[in-house]
């Protein structure tokens, strides 16, 4: 089989229950590929898992002084190094499909713990839907097959994230609006998935859009931090 990165073929030992079970193979990284990724280890933030953290980092106490209301959790399992980028580029930018199984065993492990929640993908405007072709978070969960519900729609079609600095993502203005779905979430465990954490300020947004909803928690979650 091939390697869900690099796209080289890879030879593995399978595993019982893949040998007695083939349609349950699970494409995997290579041995090669998966050394370049840095996941999150202890310490981070207690709250958005920054690397190097003791409790709560000083962006995630600045976020509870603004939402004070939100019992914000966010989880992400990898540190955002050059090899991320170098991947994220490729698959986001460059449209490189095959790229969106690569994650795949990480998401479904995460989502075993959170098997009754409500998954949104954090939507593209039209533009940058028909720009690009796919939205990268909603093929990562679909890989993976996990089920979305379209809970948000991007109101306001804005220059990519990666084009700005820091400052210009924080400031950015809020982008989302709730669709008729947001009404059925009441009372329920909703999770917000997104490619990457920078500043969480798009994430912030999409759970504003939504707490008024009133769901029992919203939780959001990212490949890398």
């Amino acid at each position: 089989m091939k390697c869900t990165w690099c796209q080289q073929l890879q030879i593995r030992n399978l595993t019982i229950t893949e040998i007695l079970c083939p349609w349950n193979i699970q494409e995997t990284r290579c041995a090669q590929c998966q050394e370049k990724l840095s996941p999150i280890a202890t310490p981070c933030c207690t709250l958005c898992m920054k690397q190097g953290q003791l409790s709560s980092c000083e962006e995630c106490q600045l976020w509870q002084q603004k939402y004070p209301a939100y019992l914000f959790t966010h989880h992400a399992f990898f540190q955002y190094n050059d090899a991320f980028h170098d991947w994220i580029y490729r698959y986001k930018f460059l449209g490189d499909y095959r790229l969106r199984k690569t994650f795949s065993k990480e998401i479904s492990h995460f989502f075993k713990q959170h098997p009754k929640s409500i998954v949104c993908a954090i939507p593209l405007s039209s533009e940058r839907q028909i720009e690009r072709g796919f939205n990268q978070s909603e093929a990562l969960l679909s890989a993976a097959n996990i089920p979305t519900f379209d809970l948000l729609k991007k109101s306001q079609h804005t220059p990519a994230q990666a084009q700005k600095n820091r400052q210009e993502r924080l400031s950015m203005i809020q982008p989302f609006e709730a669709t008729t779905l947001a009404a059925t979430i009441q009372g329920k465990e909703v999770v917000i998935f997104d490619d990457v954490y920078t500043t969480g300020r798009t994430l912030f947004y999409a759970a504003e859009t939504l707490m008024v909803f009133k769901p029992l928690k919203i939780l959001t979650l990212s490949l890398a931090r």
